[in-house]
């Protein structure tokens, strides 16, 4: 016999599905979870454009898992604006252009759940 509580339940006697509810306690932890993994995401692809920045060696075991972990994130926006280089230095404008991205798409997926699923008062 499965028990529900009250806030998944559909009302029989009035055919309306009830709001579902997520308590904020668990919608603040959600969130901050959600806010780490972008900022994660952010800081890798920051530490890879300073690492391009200083043309440091791409041979180098923390460089090449630093460019091998960004690779997949970064993918779409290469190709985006021109990469200048000098000596190995390389601008890559692109990976700013990420993590403004990634950034906002972060707020906008933070905002969403509290407007769905905040407990109004």
């Amino acid at each position: 016999m499965s028990q529900t509580n009250n806030t998944d339940r559909i009302q029989a006697s009035t055919g309306r599905l009830r709001v579902f509810t997520i308590s904020n306690e668990t919608l603040r932890r959600i969130t901050g979870l959600i806010q780490l993994a972008f900022g994660v995401l952010n800081g890798t692809i920051g530490l890879r454009f300073l690492l391009k920045l200083m043309a440091a060696n791409p041979q180098n075991p923390f460089a090449s898992l630093i460019y091998f972990i960004t690779q997949p994130f970064l993918w779409i926006f290469q190709g985006l604006t021109r990469t200048p280089s000098f000596e190995g230095i390389e601008i890559e404008f692109f990976s700013l252009i990420a993590i403004v991205v990634y950034s906002l798409l972060g707020w906008i997926i933070v905002q969403l759940l509290w407007i769905l699923f905040a407990r109004m008062k």
